[in-house]
């Protein structure tokens, strides 16, 4: 009986205790340093060839806080699409989509996924790589995370990293990047071209990202 009593108020206490949290920690909005729009449209060799704005329906499935959609043109003639999305923590800011649920609710068939690293001057940039088929097209998408200048390749790493800040800074800012080009023949030319065009990117847009 003791024991069964113990259980209980040791069970009622940390509900207390969650409870407590809950309603005394106040989380931050978490702005960003610069505001997307602000993102150059050279690269190094990568030139802005054209920005795309969603329309209304879009943005209020996705509810980025601020967001950057554009087409990079490279020296070679290939053209790869970058999707920045930031979400501030705020309370009309949405989570951020998972691409392994959004792009096959799209039509797009995943072929192969892996997570690797990649060293871009001091920075590791750790991501999901992923080749994705709809109907007779293949595309190749680089993805990954970013919380606090941390960059996460997995939705389980991006939830745990959400709850570490909310927690010891009381802000839930959190950011998504993405970036794809078709794959023409050999899909080592599209890695080739999609790795040198991050190698431009990352520096300039982690000044953007962290805070």
């Amino acid at each position: 009986m003791r024991i069964h009593w113990l259980r209980f108020v040791f069970v009622y206490s940390l509900f207390l205790a969650a409870y407590g949290y809950m309603t005394l920690h106040k989380e931050k909005i978490q702005p960003l340093p610069r505001p997307l729009s602000e993102f150059p449209a050279q690269l190094g060799d990568w030139h802005s060839a054209n920005a795309e704005y969603f329309n209304q329906e879009l943005l209020s499935v996705l509810r980025p806080s601020d967001y950057l959609y554009r087409h990079y043109l490279g020296p070679d003639g290939k053209t790869i699409d970058l999707y920045v999305g930031y979400h501030d923590g705020a309370q009309g800011a949405g989570p951020i989509h998972s691409p392994k649920n959004c792009l096959p609710g799209n039509g797009w068939l995943e072929i192969s996924s892996h997570t690797q690293e990649m060293e871009i001057g001091k920075n590791h940039i750790h991501l999901t790589k992923a080749l994705y088929r709809q109907e007779d097209q293949q595309r190749l998408f680089l993805y990954w995370f970013m919380v606090r200048g941390r960059t996460l390749s997995t939705e389980i790493g991006l939830k745990l990293a959400e709850i570490a800040n909310s927690v010891q800074n009381g802000q839930r800012g959190a950011c998504f990047v993405r970036v794809s080009l078709p794959i023409e023949e050999d899909s080592t030319e599209a890695v080739f071209a999609a790795e040198s065009f991050l190698k431009q990117l990352y520096p300039i847009l982690h000044t953007f990202i962290s805070s």
